[in-house]
């Protein structure tokens, strides 16, 4: 790891090293700001981490660094992430509804792209939407295809047809796992429609708490998986330069058990993790819900750009 590689969206010659781990780092460009993984992982290797354990992965929460990937218990998180995707949804709803030129159709499309065990399409089916979901994980993909009748399929970007459009294209926690994410968000551009949303959201990597916890911040340290780490700036610069104005740009958290929350906080920090556990009375509040957001993600509705428009 002694090279200094270029940044892979500006092509600045030099970049600097943030943080380093065992097998590799986290550089960040300093004319962008975009923060990538060198040496990447290769696609044979990314495709290991999808596997069957991905969204139950039982040592998840060991010390051992190949561990961190996926998620704990996936389908527990069901009800609270629904929860959240619900406003979401909403508010996209209003949006494609602000006026009459661009209002949307009675079934508005949308497209999930890594859709997980589609708990956005079924919030977003609820309400109305006509729902389609590509996803990597082939494990992800039989189990959504016994649950659910609408079309869901083991894809790539790369794979979707350039003739269908969508009304809304959905990346929840997705871009940053993408292995060529300034293609695939070109190859977004050509498939929604000129009054459509894009949605995201992924690691606010300059954030005041994504900076103060560094290397020890969960995000950072799943270097199985994560590839591209974005700030504010540098997504704003990255969506311009595919086609996209960015409409707003929010903070926002997850409601979790707070038993669950410190056990995830211990991979931070053990014994405050403990002390914190310590002090909670009565001991029953351990399994309630709490809302947290350390400002450590970040929510981006961005619009198509008007054709001939350059990039900032």
């Amino acid at each position: 790891m002694t090279d200094m590689p270029s940044c892979p969206f500006c092509m600045r010659p030099k970049s600097s090293r943030k943080y380093k781990f065992e097998t590799c780092a986290i550089h960040q460009c300093s004319g962008c700001d975009l923060m990538f993984l060198h040496p990447k992982p290769s696609v044979d290797a990314l495709s290991n981490v999808y596997d069957d354990r991905y969204f139950v992965n039982k040592q998840f929460l060991s010390s051992d660094q190949s561990h961190l990937y996926g998620y704990v218990d996936y389908i527990a998180e069901r009800i609270n992430k629904q929860y959240g995707y619900s406003r979401i949804v909403s508010d996209i709803r209003d949006r494609l509804a602000t006026n009459e030129a661009t209002r949307s159709p009675a079934s508005p499309r949308w497209l999930d792209v890594g859709c997980g065990l589609g708990y956005l399409l079924d919030v977003a089916f609820d309400q109305g939407f006509a729902v389609e979901g590509i996803e990597f994980n082939p494990h992800a993909v039989q189990y959504m295809q016994s649950k659910y009748t609408y079309p869901v399929r083991c894809a790539t970007v790369a794979d979707m047809e350039l003739d269908k459009k969508y009304d809304v294209v959905s990346l929840m926690d997705v871009v940053e796992h993408l292995y060529d994410p300034f293609a695939d968000l070109k190859r977004i551009r050509s498939i929604i429609a000129d009054n459509g949303v894009l949605l995201l959201i992924t690691m606010d990597s300059g954030s005041f708490v994504s900076r103060a916890l560094g290397s020890r911040l969960e995000d950072f340290r799943r270097i199985r998986e994560h590839l591209f780490f974005f700030t504010r700036r540098s997504m704003k610069s990255v969506l311009a330069e595919c086609g996209f104005t960015v409409e707003s740009v929010s903070s926002i958290g997850h409601t979790f058990a707070l038993d669950f929350l410190l056990t995830r906080f211990a991979l931070v920090s053990r014994p405050l993790a403990a002390l914190l556990r310590w002090l909670i009375w009565p001991r029953w509040l351990l399994d309630a819900n709490i809302y947290i957001n350390p400002g450590t993600k970040m929510l981006v509705v961005a619009r198509p750009s008007a054709p001939g428009t350059k990039a900032s």
